[in-house]
């Protein structure tokens, strides 16, 4: 997950702000549930409202996630 996301995060950077979170890190764990993450890894987008608008877990190529990020950041 982590290098999937690290050379998103570097295309992404000026539109698209990423945040990780541990699920073995009991302070992680409410925000987890919040957004009803089970799975690792998961994979959340959430607009500036806090809507999620696209989830999902497991194992994910680099393109799918690629793919979500324009869907929702694309005019």
């Amino acid at each position: 997950m982590q290098p999937i996301v690290n050379g998103l995060e570097r295309t992404y950077e000026d539109r698209v702000a990423f945040e990780r979170r541990n699920a073995a890190e009991p302070a992680h764990q409410a925000s987890l549930r919040a957004y009803g993450l089970r799975g690792h890894p998961s994979y959340v987008i959430v607009d500036p409202e806090g809507q999620v608008l696209w989830s999902t877990s497991g194992p994910l190529p680099a393109a799918a996630l690629q793919q979500q990020i324009e869907r929702v950041t694309t005019p």
